[in-house]
């Protein structure tokens, strides 16, 4: 046996922080038969048409179109597993329910990666990236432009021509991109944005690390809604000739998604080279 001083506590791992995942609106969907799909009916945009026009008088009134349908969302399963021993949770119990709450946080780096860039694809989210429109950005002339200047360009032409709906609040970006505003200092030596008020251009910046460098994404929070299943499930089991070997498998699961309707996806403008649109806008 050794003598030593014993520490009860267990070094914690670091990982990225929860950013968008903590400031999205979330519904919690329950237990009832919901078949884990979420049902909408929304504007058909390829055959929405305003047509309204000044009309003389005898002719013949325009004519708009508008029109409706259905969609389903499936919820998507996030998850992980750890294989342990039985004498692991016999003997070491502290250490134990540190690998719970282990695999608790890999779902949930996973989940907060997909809240920023999933495609779509398989059985990946639909990540706010991948549903906001893209942003052209326009030669404005403006002398020196850092990113105040763009994401007010966006928000801007948001508002222009859906000021009534939607009210942008939010820019998401990681903190690379961010240095190049932070940073930025003036003639006489003296920082330019004042990092302490959180904003930028009047919206809420949300420094989150899962979105890639020299990009950005702003919009208006109240249409971006996270359906789910409330908590990380936590279980465990015998797989296979676990049984025989004195194992069992630890896992965690959660079920979700990430909604931005067809008819709020305008709400939303994303630029993936904040570079180059800063180029454009200084021409």
């Amino acid at each position: 046996m050794v003598w030593a001083f014993f520490l009860p506590e267990i070094t914690q791992l670091g990982h990225k922080e929860r950013s968008l995942y903590n400031v999205l609106p979330k519904v919690s969907v329950s237990d009832s038969n919901t078949g884990g799909t979420v049902r909408y009916r929304d504007w058909d945009a390829a055959t929405t048409v305003r047509a309204a026009a000044m009309v003389a008088e005898g002719a013949a009134f325009p004519e708009s179109t508008a029109k409706f349908a259905w969609y389903n969302v499936e919820l998507r399963k996030v998850g992980d597993t750890l294989p342990v021993t039985e004498e692991f949770f016999e003997d070491e119990e502290a250490a134990a329910s540190e690998l719970e709450m282990f695999l608790e946080v890999n779902v949930n780096l996973k989940i907060d990666d997909q809240l920023v860039n999933g495609d779509n694809t398989g059985q990946n989210l639909n990540g706010m990236f991948n549903s906001a429109t893209a942003y052209t950005a326009v030669a404005s002339g403006i002398t020196t432009p850092n990113i105040k200047d763009l994401v007010i360009k966006m928000r801007n032409e948001i508002t222009r021509t859906n000021g009534s709906k939607f009210r942008p609040d939010m820019v998401l970006v990681n903190s690379l991109t961010m240095e190049s505003l932070i940073l930025a200092k003036d003639t006489q030596g003296n920082y330019i944005f004042d990092e302490n008020t959180g904003t930028i251009g009047g919206l809420f910046v949300v420094v989150d690390e899962n979105v890639a460098d020299n990009a950005l994404l702003i919009g208006d929070r109240r249409y971006a809604r996270i359906y789910e299943r409330t908590g990380v499930v936590l279980s465990r089991g015998v797989a296979s000739a676990q049984f025989l070997e004195d194992e069992m498998t630890l896992k965690a699961r959660k079920r979700m998604l990430l909604l931005i309707k067809n008819g709020d996806q305008t709400g939303f403008l994303k630029v993936t080279d904040v570079t180059a649109a800063l180029a454009t806008l200084a021409t």
